[in-house]
This record gives structure tokens, sequence and C-alpha cells, in this order.
């Protein structure tokens, strides 16, 4: 089978620039672009297939009529996987778990992961709070106490995260991340740091809903991923994290190797270039590895997967 490749979808937002276009070679990218969808089925929102014989079929389409490339299809299309670049801090924000979500029509919360392709020195992510009780959050707020309520967790090139629903978090500027996330695409804005738009006036909060849905937990606070890696000769195999809500894996190709058949894998190339089933694929290549198809891979190339 020919590789199904898909285009991403772009986003321009006020933390936007050029870098995803740079960076992943899209020539075609709009200006101020600060993520795009690589892999999403939100309504009218579809990544299109652009390649093999599904072109012109959207992931959603594919998910509903086709489920023999996946497996079980009996469910929203789980995840959304995207491109972050961010060339200014995003908003500080909190997503729902699965009891605040289903009061709005979700199957489950949303679980978001982070690997940073690329990090400037002294990048750090807004991570936790050092607030002990609702009370306590409601005291910080009122006295604009920010950057003592507020708690951070350094960064380097790639290091992965988890952030669990309910956690306080943003990601800050001048990083290049692959971004996974649960497909209940809620986000409440905590704090944006009184950003003004190109209209004049400030983004909108969504303050209490995220003070509803925030977690006080400091277990929640620590990073709780921990990668491990096989060697297998020309492939190093680094299994970032596996949990009830995505699977994700780093894929390292230094020459001729074999990925084998397993449960179907949304593949992005995120360094260097290389052969797959004999195309050459390059940073930039959204593509839809079907269940139980293999991938012979050749070259000098970083896949990143995931499968939920």
């Amino acid at each position: 089978m020919a590789l199904l490749r898909f285009k991403p979808i772009p986003k321009q937002t006020v933390w936007g620039g050029n870098t995803c276009r740079d960076y992943y070679h899209y020539d075609w990218m709009p200006d101020g672009v600060g993520q795009a969808w690589a892999f999403a089925d939100q309504g009218e929102q579809s990544n299109v297939c652009v390649s093999g014989e599904y072109e012109g079929k959207t992931l959603g389409e594919l998910w509903r009529e086709h489920s023999e490339l996946f497996g079980d299809t009996n469910r929203q299309f789980p995840v959304i996987i995207s491109l972050l670049c961010p060339v200014d801090d995003l908003s500080i924000q909190v997503h729902p778990d699965t009891e605040h979500a289903k009061p709005l029509g979700f199957a489950a919360g949303k679980n978001e992961a982070w690997y940073f392709l690329e990090a400037a020195e002294g990048s750090e992510l807004v991570w936790g709070h050092n607030a002990t009780d609702e009370a306590d959050l409601r005291n910080y707020i009122a006295e604009g106490r920010w950057a003592d309520l507020i708690d951070h967790l350094p960064i380097e090139k790639d290091d992965f995260v988890y952030l669990p629903a309910g956690l306080l978090h943003a990601c800050c500027k001048n990083v290049i991340a692959y971004e996974i996330q649960q497909a209940t695409d809620v986000t409440y804005r905590f704090y944006d740091y009184d950003r003004v738009q190109a209209d004049g006036s400030l983004r909108e909060l969504h303050l209490e809903q995220a003070i509803d849905c925030l977690s006080y937990d400091k277990s929640l606070m620590v990073n709780q991923a921990k990668p491990w890696t096989e060697d297998l000769g020309n492939m190093k195999r680094t299994h970032l994290i596996s949990n009830d809500s995505f699977t994700v894996e780093k894929i390292e190709v230094t020459g001729p190797c074999t990925l084998p058949g397993e449960e179907y894998k949304l593949v992005t190339v995120g360094r260097g270039s290389g052969t797959a089933n004999g195309e050459d694929i390059a940073v930039g290549d959204q593509i839809l590895l079907p269940k139980g198809e293999p991938l012979e891979l050749d070259g000098n190339v970083t896949l990143l997967t995931t499968t939920a």
C-alpha cells in the first residue's frame, strides 16, 4: 500500500509566527500560525488524505467508513495531534477531567502530552501552582499575586512531559513541540497576561470554569512520564508513555530496519529524512500507518507515533 499522507490544518494564533512553516517546510502555510493539527477530526475540521488509495478522503471519513485501517472505531476519533510552535507564551490554562467533561457532552476529559523537538536555552513551562485550596487560590487572584501563585518546570530539547487534566499549565515561547491531546477540544483560559488582541480587546478568560476544574493534588504537578528505550540496531524505539488516553513512541532510524505491524499509528516525521516502504519521507510528513501494516524504514530520520 502506498503511504497515506495527510495535510495539516493551520491555526493562526496571537502567539503564532512562522516557525511552524519554516521548521516543517510548509511553504503553503500563512503567517501567524502557532500550531497546526496534524491529525484531527473535529466537526468540519478533519485532515485530508493527500496520497494513496484514499486520496481526497478526510480522516473522519476513513475512521467511519474504513474501520479495517484502525480497529475499534465505534467511538469518536480519540486524539488531536498538533505541531506546536509558539513565538510567544500561551495562555495559562486548565483542561477538564472526565467528571467535568461529560456534562458538556464529551465521553472523556482532556489529558495531554508534549515532546520537545526543540527548546531554546532557559525554556520552561508553567506547571502547577502553589495554592492549597480554592479559598487560597482566590486570595492569590484577588491580590494579583500571579508570579507567586504560578509554578514552573524547566525543559530542554528531547524532554517529554505528561499533563493530566486539572493541571494548571502553559507552553512557553521558543519551543517546537509535538502535542498529543485527547479529542475533547475544551480549554479554559485561567490567565493571559492581560494580552491585547489585534482589535485592542483582551482575550476571553474562563476563570470560573478553570477554577472549577483545577486540581490541588501536588502529585499531578510532578512530571509522571518515565520513557524507556529499546536499542534494536538501526532503530531505537523509545516508549514515551502508554495509558488509557494514548500510547506515544519515538522511533529513531539510522539505517535499514522494520517497524512491525501492530496497532494503527499516526506518524509524524519530526527530524531528518529517509524512506518508508520505498517512498521518500522528510520532516513535516504526516502518515497514517494502518493496523497490522509494517513500515520498512531507512535513512536518518526520527518519527513520533501515537495510537489511541
